[in-house]
């Protein structure tokens, strides 16, 4: 296969450095407000695997998950989970039927865009819902 062919064209990727780099930046930028106490944030990249993690100390085991869970959803979906609960809740998605189980209808996850194409996706949990929202809506532009 000649070098030139599309299959080694290059793509748009999310940099593991840059990655850890916004997640630490995220945590550091959250650590002084008590209304985000409990925060975990996951990172994946676009083929759904963890590139980087991280949690206030006093983040309970569940929403450490969640965040990954969501991160993993909004990627392999390619929308934000606000809009996939949306669907779900409405009947005009169900979940099931894609024999996935660490999809995750829950808010709090948005899917990373370079140049217009999805490359990763950050997932927020730990937080009430509009604020996992809005930190995961925030912090997915400043990738792009």
């Amino acid at each position: 296969m000649a070098m030139d062919s599309p299959a080694f064209s290059p793509r748009y990727t999310l940099g593991d450095i840059a990655a850890v780099k916004i997640v630490a930046d995220l945590l550091a930028s959250t650590a002084s407000d008590p209304a985000t106490h409990g925060l975990a944030v996951a990172v994946v990249g676009c083929y759904g695997e963890l590139v980087a993690f991280g949690a206030h100390h006093n983040c309970p085991p569940l929403p450490r998950l969640l965040a990954q869970r969501k991160a993993y959803t909004a990627l392999m979906l390619r929308r934000s989970t606000r809009q996939v609960s949306e669907e779900v809740q409405c009947g005009a998605m169900t979940l099931g039927v894609l024999n996935d189980a660490m999809l995750l209808p829950m808010p709090g996850g948005m899917p990373i865009r370079r140049q217009g194409t999805v490359v990763g996706a950050i997932g927020i949990s730990g937080l009430p819902v509009a604020t996992d929202i809005a930190v995961a809506e925030s912090w997915a532009l400043r990738f792009g």
